[in-house]
């Protein structure tokens, strides 16, 4: 790559999405996510390499040192011809021996040596908030929501949406319906079609969470495995906007505000220390405010009052759901209205979910006359893991709606 002419580029259009596509024009090349990456880490590092490949190979013993090595492979034999302990052959050959999982020494061979595992390094690529918003604008320049508007003199209602997990694909286990970005899209239509039947002078949505299955695909382990067309990135942000905007919210008779909270699946890197504050699901909202919602966000928990109602919204991930009905209500509550907490992420209307609970369970955290705390229904049916475990459950949401002496009516959806 020519990286004087990347440099000239970059100081004329201050933005590498569009300096990357200057140069693939000039240069006859595909414009691509990973091209503009690379383009982008030349920049960063001021460093020229003609390959376009950003290739990453790891051997279990493909090692290097400048120590003098015995001529045939490698020995775990020094050169006193004493057995070298793992400690020693890692230092002779230049290998850190923190990095490895597991070693076995193989002597069956005639030459004794080490057999090393080593753990798997992700190197993740590094994208800057600006950059991953320039991908998600990239394509809906033109694109507006238009509000449909109804007269009516009917009640607010309350949509609450939790555990989207767009990009999950979950096929042909047993008891577990199957789930893939094709069949949520429809849910949402689906849903839309219980809102507006309701009638609402106006409709607020509260989204619970987990509104991607991975950004890195990564999340946990081997989240990869269970990606719907490997739907991670910035193209999965997209996706989300797109879906929310196309088959859900832009439908809604009414629509009043959007309010988001985070969840553990929204983050933007593989390690939950390093995005604690649900990246993706922040640049979702941006992107719905991009189209003309309004959309607030916030990545712990939102507080949002309607009629003689408090609302509080939060994942349920966080420590903060540790905390018990009653601290929470003083911490993020009204006094002297009643307060409603709703939490997703246990993908159940139910509080805890397990084998023993199928008979006997109780469909909200906490009641009284002032206060209750429940979960929502995910729109996310479940995995290969959560069936192991036992755990099934239908997709649908929740409407709610104050009573007119200010307690809220609870309505149960299934999609």
């Amino acid at each position: 790559m020519n990286i004087e002419r990347l440099k000239e580029l970059f100081e004329q259009e201050d933005n590498i999405t569009r300096t990357a596509k200057l140069y693939c024009i000039e240069q006859n090349l595909e414009y691509t996510d990973s091209l503009r990456r690379r383009i982008s880490n030349l920049l960063r590092d001021e460093k020229v390499d003609s390959d376009l490949e950003n290739e990453i190979k790891s051997d279990s013993n493909n090692y290097s040192n400048d120590k003098e090595k015995p001529q045939k492979g490698f020995t775990a034999i020094n050169n006193l011809g004493q057995l070298m302990a793992i400690e020693e052959y890692c230092l002779f050959y230049g290998l850190d021996v923190n990095k490895i999982r597991s070693y076995k020494l193989i002597s069956h061979t005639g030459q004794p040596f080490y057999n090393c595992v080593f753990y798997e390094e992700v190197i993740e690529p590094m994208v800057t908030e600006q950059e991953l918003k320039d991908l998600i604008f990239d394509g809906f320049e033109s694109i507006k929501y238009t509000p449909i508007v109804k007269d009516t003199k009917n009640k607010i209602g309350i949509v609450k949406i939790a555990d989207l997990h767009l990009g999950a694909y979950v096929d042909n286990l047993i008891r577990t319906k199957n789930f893939s970005i094709d069949i949520l899209a429809n849910k949402l239509l689906d849903a839309v079609e219980d809102i507006n039947e309701r009638g609402y002078s106006t409709v607020h949505v509260h989204v619970l969470g987990d509104l991607i299955e991975s950004f890195t695909g990564l999340s946990h382990k081997n989240t990869w495995k269970g990606l719907d067309k490997a739907m991670v990135g910035a193209e999965a942000v997209k996706l989300v906007v797109k879906i929310l905007h196309d088959n859900f919210l832009s439908k809604i008779v009414n629509l009043g505000e959007v309010k988001v909270v985070a969840g553990n699946h929204d983050r933007v890197t593989s390690d939950n220390k390093e995005d604690v504050q649900g990246g993706a699901a922040s640049l979702v909202c941006w992107g719905l405010e991009l189209l003309g919602y309004s959309v607030e966000f916030n990545p712990l928990v939102i507080t949002h009052i309607v009629g003689n109602i408090c609302h509080i919204l939060t994942h349920g991930h966080h420590s903060l759901s540790k905390k018990s009905t009653k601290q929470i209500c003083w911490d993020y509550g009204v006094q002297n209205m009643y307060n409603l907490i709703c939490e997703g992420h246990l993908h159940s209307i139910i509080q805890k979910l397990n084998i023993n609970q199928r008979d006997t369970y109780q469909t909200i955290k906490d009641d009284a006359v002032d206060h209750r705390r429940m979960n929502c229904p995910s729109f996310f049916t479940g995995n290969f893991f959560s069936e192991s475990l036992g755990y099934t459950s239908e997709s649908g949401f929740v409407i709610t709606e104050d009573n007119g002496k200010g307690i809220p009516n609870v309505f149960y959806y299934a999609v």
